[in-house]
C-alpha cells in the first residue's frame, strides 16, 4: 500500500477511475480529513495542505489535534491467551502491559523468528539403453523456528 507522510501524519492514496482522480484521507485519527488531486505530485501537495489546514483549524478553535498514535490500544485475545500471557508476565516479573509490549517489539524486530531452511533432495535415475541419467529435485521451505520432538525412521 502506498502512503503519504508529512509531519507525524500518514495519508492514504486511492484511485477513482470513474472520477479520474486520486484521493485519500489522513489515517489513524478520529477526525475525517480528505484530499484529492489529479497527479501523484498534486496529491502529495494536497495531503500536506490538508494536514497544515487541519493543524491551523485546531489552533484557531482551541481544539487539540488528533495525534496519529496515542500509544494505547485495546486487543481482544480471548480468555485462554489472556490467561497464558498474564501467567508468563508474572513468571517474568513484569506487568502484562510490559509483556505484551515486548512481544510486539520482538515480533516487529524479528526476535525469536528465524528462517529455517529445510532442503530435501530426491534423486531420480532412469535407464534406457544402459544410459543412466540423474535428475536432482530440491524442495525448500522456510518456517518459524521451534523446538519439538520428532520421530524418524530410516530404512
Amino acid at each position: 500500500m502506498s502512503v503519504l507522510t508529512y509531519k507525524t501524519y500518514i495519508g492514504s492514496i486511492e484511485v477513482s477511475v470513474e472520477d479520474e482522480c486520486l484521493h485519500g484521507k489522513i489515517l489513524f485519527i478520529d477526525d475525517l480529513i480528505t484530499y484529492e488531486a489529479n497527479t501523484v505530485q498534486e496529491i502529495q501537495v494536497a495531503f500536506e495542505s490538508s494536514v497544515d489546514r487541519y493543524l491551523q483549524y485546531c489552533q484557531e478553535t482551541g481544539k487539540s489535534p488528533n495525534k496519529p498514535y496515542s500509544g494505547t490500544f485495546n486487543v481482544r485475545t480471548g480468555e485462554s491467551i489472556h490467561k497464558k500471557a498474564a501467567e508468563q508476565a508474572v513468571m517474568s516479573g513484569i506487568s502484562l502491559n510490559e509483556f505484551v509490549t515486548k512481544a510486539i517489539e520482538d515480533r516487529i524486530n524479528g526476535v525469536g523468528y528465524a528462517e529455517v531452511k529445510h532442503t530435501h533432495f530426491h534423486n531420480h535415475y532412469s535407464a534406457s539403453n544402459d544410459d543412466f541419467s540423474e535428475r536432482t529435485m530440491v524442495a525448500s521451505s522456510a518456517i518459524q523456528s521451534s523446538w519439538g520432538i520428532m520421530n524418524a525412521t530410516t530404512h
